[in-house]
């Protein structure tokens, strides 16, 4: 192969990083402010309602995101796989996906309700019944709409993807405080979610007909390709609503164990960061197409390179990231909540640890290598494992008992699936991932959040002053030492200020 041939494929190579790159943040940012927004309905609703009624937001907004969880089983995200395999079928693929979408809507009502119902009669100071209709037509409309915000990435359109999940969360944002705003009883935020719910229907709609229209005479009910969809989303799926269910399990446990006023409390401690959650995800969702690819042309090294890039590249932004929350986390819940919420920081500690093992989105590289069916392994051990730790910790440790399981119930099904991507990769965990720079990042970060961690005993300014000073002193040493050590280089803290700023500095 001649060299001209190898430099013009090294070229467009790196344009193609550069072009995911750019969509990756695109995307990260939409998603990240769609979660911000709804750390802000959190936040403002704990200012404004007492602690019954901010009780009342949390569980409202637990049972919808749960029941939402149960029925995507991946079905969204299988657009991208599909839509990308078969890009003549697109139109009839997204009508094929929304059509699967409603049936899981039917399965999931009556579970929505039965959780509604059990909250309201667990100790009587939740009163769910009212909402009951608007809670089923929340799930019914927004489920089998889950997939417009894909099938704009999927076409290329990562900015309007972006801006509409961004509109989506604002409306359910909107929800949450229609009954500090209008002094209307909290039977009205289930009502406007309802109400708001609708523009996702019209945006579906809206993008089915101007994006992905049929062809004359072409039709999408073709029961063998959606079962194709099916089967190949199932076991993805059930991976994916695990990882949303995992984290809401404790909060029913709560509930049912120490009553709403508690359940109160471990809403603030159970708080998502939005961008380090989002990050994997997002990287995740734009690499998948190019594993899909390089696996099914037998590229193992390649991939196996391609890989080690993407995590590596996650690794050096969300490890640091939590690192800094876990130590500044006292800060960040008093600026951001009542004074007397600041017994949370420790749960929310020892929640905030799941996210060190967050360093990749693994779900895409299993499907990637065909071994999605395996994510029904996982997902049963997180499940199982969570479950049958919920209740003994809470009695032995309270709040930081429901923290501990949730944390810990990961961990088995964690090396599990790395057992199986470095199978794919020729090996085994040893070769799942790039352990000697993941344990690089770890010590540099643990040792800069230990220095922080030192100096935070003379930071007595107003929370969100440590907070600010504290991010900032932390992200300067990191770097610093990340060049050090060569756990960064010189193009990763332009990488890193691409992604933190949402492209906005270069």
């Amino acid at each position: 192969m001649s060299r001209s041939v190898t430099d013009d494929r090294a070229a467009a190579r790196k344009e193609e990083n550069r072009k995911d790159s750019k969509a990756a943040a695109v995307y990260l940012a939409g998603r990240t402010i769609g979660m911000l927004l709804l750390a802000v309905t959190q936040i403002v609703a704990n200012h404004l309602y007492d602690e019954i009624g901010f009780a009342y937001v949390v569980m409202v907004f637990t049972i919808y995101q749960t029941s939402i969880a149960l029925g995507s089983l991946g079905l969204p995200d299988a657009v991208f796989y599909f839509i990308g395999r078969y890009p003549d079928r697109a139109g009839a693929i997204v009508r094929q996906t929304s059509a699967l979408l409603l049936a899981a809507a039917m399965v999931v009502v009556p579970i929505a309700l039965g959780a509604a119902i059990a909250v309201s009669h667990s100790d009587g100071k939740i009163d769910l019944i009212p909402a009951l209709p608007w809670l089923a037509i929340v799930v019914l409309v927004e489920l089998p709409t889950q997939p417009a915000v894909n099938q704009l990435i999927a076409h290329g359109y990562a900015a309007h993807a972006s801006v509409l999940y961004a509109v989506f969360a604002a409306f359910q944002m909107a929800s949450g405080l229609v009954p500090a705003i209008t002094g209307w009883s909290m039977t009205s935020i289930p009502i406007a979610m309802a109400i708001f719910g609708l523009t996702r229907l019209a945006a579906h709609l809206w993008i089915l007909r101007r994006i992905y229209p049929m062809e004359p005479g072409q039709s999408w009910w073709v029961p063998k390709q959606i079962r194709e969809i099916f089967y190949f989303s199932l076991p993805s799926g059930i991976a994916a609503t695990v990882g949303k269910i995992n984290p809401q399990i404790d909060k029913y446990a709560v509930q049912f164990v120490l009553g709403s006023e508690m359940v109160a409390l471990y809403g603030v401690a159970a708080f998502e960061l939005p961008l380090v959650t989002m990050i994997p995800y997002a990287i995740g969702a734009v690499m998948q197409v190019r594993y899909v690819r390089l696996f099914a042309s037998g590229e193992r090294e390649q991939l196996k390179e391609l890989w080690y890039q993407t995590v590596e590249k996650t690794m050096i932004l969300v490890v640091p990231l939590a690192v800094a929350i876990i130590v500044l986390a006292p800060d960040l819940i008093m600026l951001a909540y009542k004074p007397e919420y600041v017994v949370a920081s420790q749960p929310f500690q020892i929640f905030t640890l799941v996210l060190l093992h967050r360093v990749a989105a693994y779900g895409p590289m299993l499907q990637a290598t065909n071994q999605q069916r395996l994510l029904v392994v996982s997902s049963a051990m997180i499940v199982i494992t969570n479950l049958a730790m919920q209740y003994p910790m809470i009695h032995i440790f309270g709040l930081n008992g429901s923290a501990i399981a949730t944390a810990f119930a990961n961990a088995p099904a964690w090396i599990f699936v790395l057992s199986r991507i470095g199978y794919a990769l020729g090996g085994g965990v040893r070769v799942a991932m790039p352990w000697g720079f993941y344990a690089r990042t770890l010590v540099v970060a643990g040792a800069v959040g230990g220095l922080l961690h030192f100096a935070h005993r003379w930071m007595t300014w107003h929370p969100g002053i440590n907070l600010g000073v504290g991010l900032l002193a932390y992200a300067i040493v990191f770097v610093i030492a990340g060049r050090l050590t060569g756990v960064l280089k010189r193009e990763d803290t332009a990488y890193l200020r691409r992604t933190v700023s949402f492209g906005l500095l270069r």
